[in-house]
């Protein structure tokens, strides 16, 4: 049971029981999608980068039962409660293929190492960087929350450094970000990934896109592809149909 501090949520439709902080950081929309850019028939090695309480990686290995999954957190707070949800009964069917890491995931070769991260060990690599810049927004005092929310300078082109050396040749990552955030990102990946595939989505239609999930194969000299855009409301505030799947775990998303 989670404390008087903690919660025990539904995710994914109920397909996944989380143990989260009672405030603070919490999994919620770009969790949802970030896990939907992982088909259910994905086999081998996934990392995930930065996992918090373990959504993602868990909805991961419950969509895709041929997964191993490996979440890499820096809070040691954050990876007691994933570790929490893996000793849940909930979790029990899906929970013996998943492990949380307590690490930096912007850390050398040898520290990962160390971690038993080792260099090209990884299929799939998902990541969903904190989306702001320190000294671009004022911090808030949940400590938690401003190191899951604020990255210091320079800090995406180490995760996407780190990434590209736990993926294989031809590894698969997959990114969620500020749609503001593009050309950092593409720029970013130039180099280390291609057959680089961009999806804005839209809070609705007409609005312009408020996040971009970006997907890219590591090593591929493929050139990028821009895909239509997701809206995700309607206009009475609902979910559209296509989020609403993403959300249940319906469906994943077709990227690859």
């Amino acid at each position: 049971m989670p404390s008087e501090a903690d919660t025990l949520d539904g995710f994914l439709g109920g397909r996944v029981h989380l143990h989260q902080p009672g405030s603070g950081h919490r999994a919620g929309l770009d969790a949802a999608f970030l896990q939907a850019c992982i088909p259910a028939e994905a086999s081998g090695h996934l990392i995930e980068f930065g996992t918090g309480s373990g959504a993602v990686a868990l909805a991961a290995a419950a969509r895709a039962p041929a997964l191993r999954v490996t979440g890499v957190e820096c809070e040691a707070a954050m990876v007691a409660l994933a570790n929490r949800a893996l000793a849940d009964p909930l979790n029990a069917e899906f929970a013996g293929r998943v492990r949380f890491i307590k690490g930096d995931v912007t850390a050398s070769r040898p520290a990962r190492e160390a971690l038993g991260l080792a260099e090209q060990s990884a299929d799939w690599l998902v990541m969903n960087p904190p989306f702001q810049t320190a000294g671009t927004v004022r911090p808030t005092p949940d400590r938690l929350k401003a190191a899951a929310h604020v990255m210091n300078t320079g800090g995406l082109e180490a995760w996407v450094r780190s990434a590209a050396g736990l993926l294989k040749a031809k590894g698969r990552l997959a990114v969620i970000h500020r749609a503001d955030a593009l050309a950092e990102l593409v720029t970013t990946l130039a180099g280390r990934f291609g057959a680089v595939t961009l999806l804005p989505l839209h809070p609705r239609e007409g609005e312009a896109a408020s996040r971009l999930i970006v997907t890219a194969i590591c090593g591929s000299k493929a050139p990028l592809t821009l895909l239509p855009g997701m809206v995700l409301h309607e206009k009475d505030g609902g979910w559209t149909p296509a989020a609403a799947d993403i959300l249940t775990g319906a469906k994943a998303l077709a990227l690859w």
